[in-house]
């Protein structure tokens, strides 16, 4: 990672019912709730219709986050399940990031990847 400056990008795939998102740095509260503004605006339309919906984080290029930050994300997995997400399957490089999310997506069908290809074979996968 070449900078801690927190950044994101946040795509729907309404063919898919995906919603997909790229997170890197070390995120600030305004910066946390900017993303989850924007992960709210891609999946509205799914959240609407109530026919459930996945998600895909590419955290390859995030930091570990603070206690703070780390807290608001396990309030976002929860509001995320109750909002109608089905699956939700994390890409990531680091150890430490893949501990911390894990201890915050427990309301959630998660699945933890080191490779895209085989993150999006399981989040597409039927259980």
């Amino acid at each position: 990672m070449s900078t801690l400056t927190a950044a994101f990008e946040v795509t729907r795939d309404t063919a898919h019912r995906e919603v997909f998102y790229r997170l890197s740095g070390l995120f600030t509260q305004d910066k946390v709730d900017e993303l989850f503004a924007e992960l709210f605006s891609a999946s509205q339309p799914f959240i609407e219709d109530k026919g459930g919906f996945r998600v895909i984080g590419d955290l390859r290029e995030i930091s570990v986050q603070t206690r703070e930050i780390s807290d608001r994300i396990r309030f976002s997995q929860e509001s995320s399940a109750r909002a109608g997400v089905t699956k939700m399957a994390i890409v990531y490089s680091s150890i430490l990031v893949m501990q911390q999310f894990r201890r915050n997506s427990e309301a959630l069908n998660l699945g933890l990847f080191e490779d895209m290809d085989e993150a999006y074979a399981w989040l597409r996968s039927k259980d």
